[in-house]
């Protein structure tokens, strides 16, 4: 079947240089990428919510070299409305491209499943967490803070429980799974296994990288003897970049000479990373920064000068899967990961490379590995070597279009 990606229209921006905005966003366009270069792409629905209006409004347009459909619409429309106009941006998209026969629909999260016409087929890949999952770890007041606030978080939940009820009663719906965690969440909540297939993620790091442009961020880098650092789209309740903080001044005080970097949330909210500043003593001010996220190009700039001299740290304390450690551990960076079966890159990452999560966990693995006779640039390589058997663009696209075949053959028996 030919596949329509949809996907918040904020996830995907009108340029494939301009930084992401959550994980998804790279995983959209590779999945994307993937059907097209299969001949299997019929575009991508980007949906809006507009509080202004009264019924759904469907346009077509390009963006980023694609020919999508935007969906307005705002969730005290009825359902069969909304279902209708996605089903129309669907035919809409389909004639755009060509295609005769029915398509898929892919939904890089569970938000409008509930909408979702009957008549098609979807599969979903759940990026975010799921609120009752959530709350089952963590109290009312930590969930509420991890998701904006309580009406947020309820508002997921309510969509989240509705879309995995559909998901359950549908025959013509599957999962694409890229998280362990969360196929042990659904296959829990009664999902039926034989409709969840797996892929690896999608990353492939540029051969040979761009320079740094931030001049300020290239003598900081380059100036320090051990960088420690993370990079975020957003400076969350989940990232818990606050215990890098921690773990590198406990570091420092041990003795360890390094520069801590947080890079994350936008250019113009300012307000977690002054929060960040904030926790470092004064004495060792001068060695923290905190800058806005990059673009992606950029990001694999800054892994590429701190090859040599930087660890990166992934302190999450619950991560559906975890693009950015990746990454920089794909791009030779040495890499340190949170040891915690809520976070999901973690199971690719060997013993040596995993700390307690805490402020002494991170500072001993910090020391460890800054005293290891081999260095943390020969650290990197091999630590590339073990996870790039991996972890491929080329391993993604096999378990996509595989899974693709699966769910586009179960369909149509379904259906007949």
């Amino acid at each position: 079947m030919a596949g329509i990606l949809v996907v918040n229209e904020r996830y995907f921006p009108d340029s494939e240089l301009e930084p992401a905005h959550v994980g998804a966003t790279s995983f959209s366009r590779s999945a994307l990428h993937c059907l097209h270069n299969a001949g299997l792409s019929a575009g991508a629905i980007l949906y809006k919510r507009d509080e202004e209006l009264t019924e759904p409004q469907v346009d077509l347009v390009r963006r980023s070299g694609f020919r999508c459909a935007t969906l307005r619409f705002n969730f005290d429309m009825e359902t069969g409305t909304v279902s209708r106009a996605v089903a129309e941006a669907a035919a809409l998209l389909r004639a755009e491209h060509g295609f005769r026969g029915q398509a898929m629909l892919y939904y890089q999260t569970d938000a409008l499943l509930g909408f979702h016409p009957q008549e098609l087929a979807c599969c979903v890949t759940h990026h975010g967490p799921f609120v009752h999952d959530f709350v089952g770890l963590f109290s009312a007041r930590e969930t509420a803070r991890a998701f904006g606030d309580a009406a947020k978080a309820l508002h997921l939940f309510k969509h989240q429980e509705l879309g995995l009820h559909r998901v359950r009663s549908s025959g013509r719906m599957f999962v694409l799974q890229h998280s362990r965690l969360q196929r042990e969440y659904l296959v829990s909540r009664g999902v039926d296994e034989r409709r969840i297939r797996a892929v690896r993620p999608p990353i492939a790091p540029p051969r040979a990288s761009e320079p740094l442009r931030d001049e300020r961020l290239r003598a900081f880098v380059e100036g320090a003897e051990l960088l420690v650092f993370t990079a975020v789209a957003r400076l969350d309740y989940f990232k818990n970049v606050e215990l890098l903080v921690s773990g590198g001044i406990q570091a420092r005080k041990r003795g360890v000479p390094l520069r801590i970097l947080v890079v994350g949330d936008s250019p113009d909210d300012a307000a977690a990373r002054e929060a960040l500043r904030a926790r470092v003593p004064k004495e060792h001010g001068a060695e923290f920064m905190a800058v806005e996220k990059l673009a992606k190009s950029q990001l694999y700039a800054l892994f590429g000068l701190a090859r040599t001299n930087g660890i990166f740290v992934c302190p999450s304390r619950y991560e559906t899967l975890g693009i950015t450690p990746l990454e920089a551990a794909l791009s030779g960076v040495c890499t340190l990961m949170a040891d915690s079966d809520k976070v999901e890159a973690r199971r690719f990452f060997p013993a040596a490379h995993r700390f307690l999560p805490s402020s002494d966990g991170l500072a001993d693995a910090i020391g460890l590995m800054y005293a290891d006779p081999s260095g943390v640039e020969q650290l990197g390589k091999e630590l590339r070597e073990t996870i790039a058997t991996e972890i491929s663009e080329e391993n993604f696209e096999r378990d996509t279009l595989s899974a693709w075949h699966h769910f586009s053959q179960a369909a149509r028996q379904v259906g007949a």
